[in-house]
């Protein structure tokens, strides 16, 4: 299965990565973050460098555990479903000739990796093994992690029957909710900005008392921040007015405080030259220009 596929498939339901989010329990995405992606309606992102890499070294990382593990491994050629709920989805890592699931991953440090040969994985992680327990049917999972490049790992995760009813229900919500388009709360700024920041309509809405309070206090923020940052002004004019023309800072003792160096020189087009040399008329420029929507900007008036 091609990746455009992959992701074409993964919107018919919940994959095991998306378990986390929807108990909202995950570091990188939202219940409504992903309420959006799974309708269709989040914008198209790129792979950040960390998805990349991860993808690039699952075959380095499969065919280590396999080494060690004496384990022959057996890569799905396809998304696999669940028997009684088809919405619930698993992209595998592998599946041993043993009957055991294996799951690969990389990280950037040992954070939240417990002991090898435990099941203290990561939460967002255990989540999502056990995910694709109850998908599978299996009953037990190993994962093998490369950290920071050089450092292998292996924890093995027995199915929870407990804890995957939990996950069950959860998702079973959360896809009706995507189903009948209710949407989750949103959480976070930019989930709120997702929902209301393009446009709004004349009219006024009541403050609750708690909305009340972090308007106050956010103005209270903003007037110490600005506060702050007249002092941040003058210490640095302090600071930089003591170098003069030199680009290191040392007290009585010799031990360097401070640099103040120049950056070195970038390479910067100078596209209003070439407009001019290509004699480009304000009607051509016109043509090609598009209106790019405003966003909706929050004004304390008290």
């Amino acid at each position: 299965m091609d990746r455009e596929q992959w992701l074409r498939e993964r919107m018919q339901g919940i994959g095991g990565s998306d378990a986390a989010a929807v108990l909202g329990l995950s570091k990188w995405k939202t219940p409504y973050a992903l309420y959006l992606e799974k309708r269709g309606e989040a914008p198209a992102s790129d792979d950040s460098e960390p998805m990349r890499w991860g993808r690039l070294l699952e075959p380095v990382v499969r065919q280590e555990y396999a080494e060690r593990s004496g384990e022959v491994v057996r890569l799905p050629t396809e998304m696999l479903r669940h028997a009684r709920y088809p919405w619930m989805l698993a992209t595998v890592d592998g599946i041993t000739d043993t009957g055991r699931l294996v799951e690969l991953k990389t990280a950037r440090s040992a954070e939240d990796w417990g002991e090898p040969g435990t099941d203290e994985i990561p939460q967002a992680y255990l989540i999502q093994v056990q995910h694709y327990l109850e998908v599978t049917e299996l009953e037990v999972a190993d994962v093998a992690v490369l950290i920071g490049g050089q450092d292998f790992r292996q924890y093995e995760v027995e199915a929870d029957a407990e804890l995957q009813d939990m996950i069950v229900e959860a998702e079973a919500q959360f896809w009706d909710r995507v189903q009948r388009a209710d949407p989750p709360d949103p959480v976070t700024l930019s989930d709120v900005m997702a929902k209301y920041g393009r446009a709004s309509r004349p009219g006024a809405v009541i403050a609750t008392a708690e909305v009340a309070q972090a308007v106050a206090a956010l103005a209270a923020v903003r007037t110490e921040k600005g506060a702050l940052d007249e002092v941040d002004e003058q210490l640095r004019a302090r600071i930089l007015g003591a170098f003069g023309n030199l680009d290191t800072l040392v007290d009585v003792d010799g031990q360097v405080l401070a640099t103040w160096k120049a950056a070195r020189p970038s390479q910067v087009i100078d596209w209003k030259a070439i407009v001019g040399q290509l004699a480009l008329r304000q009607a051509l420029i016109d043509q090609f220009t598009t209106e790019k929507p405003g966003t909706r900007r929050l004004l304390l008036l008290k």
